[in-house]
């Protein structure tokens, strides 16, 4: 992996902590897509929702933090420290690699969210060429779940 794709994945997963913490500190906004497809409503009740989201939502954001810092600290530990060296290598053992493909799997849904927003729903400086890159990293970030899904087949035929 190239040193600035690293460093842009872990600025997406640094982006993404923010989201959970926002859960845990409550002051995540309810009405954002964003958080509406990461913490769903467990029931169809309003009530029966918010009182889930009450009681458990901090936990399971506490839980999907510790995957995604593991994701992030791991990249920003690879990251070189020359100007020169432009290439990162990455060892992920078994269940940080568990780690790394829920962290993936979540930064590639915050990126499909907001990607599909109505224009109106987005900030007024972002373009329709920004949507179209950040599809593209949609992707990228695909590919790079895949390969990790494909090494770790390759581990598994052994």
């Amino acid at each position: 992996m190239l040193a600035e794709e690293a460093d842009m994945l872990a600025t997406l997963g640094r982006q993404v902590l923010g989201l959970h913490r926002a859960v845990i500190d409550r002051t995540a906004i309810e009405s954002d897509p964003v958080m509406a497809r990461l913490y769903p409503d467990a029931y169809d009740d309003a009530a029966d929702a918010a009182e889930f989201r009450r009681l458990a939502s901090g936990d399971i954001a506490y839980a999907r933090m510790q995957s995604m810092t593991r994701m992030v600290v791991d990249l920003e530990s690879a990251l070189p420290t020359e100007a020169d060296s432009d290439v990162v290598q990455l060892e992920v053992d078994a269940e940080g690699a568990d780690a790394w493909l829920r962290a993936l799997g979540e930064v590639r849904l915050v990126l499909h969210v907001r990607t599909r927003q109505d224009k109106h729903e987005l900030p007024d400086d972002v373009t329709d060429e920004d949507i179209a890159q950040l599809r593209d990293v949609i992707d990228w970030v695909g590919f790079v779940q895949g390969t990790l899904l494909e090494a770790l087949d390759g581990k598994m035929l052994r």
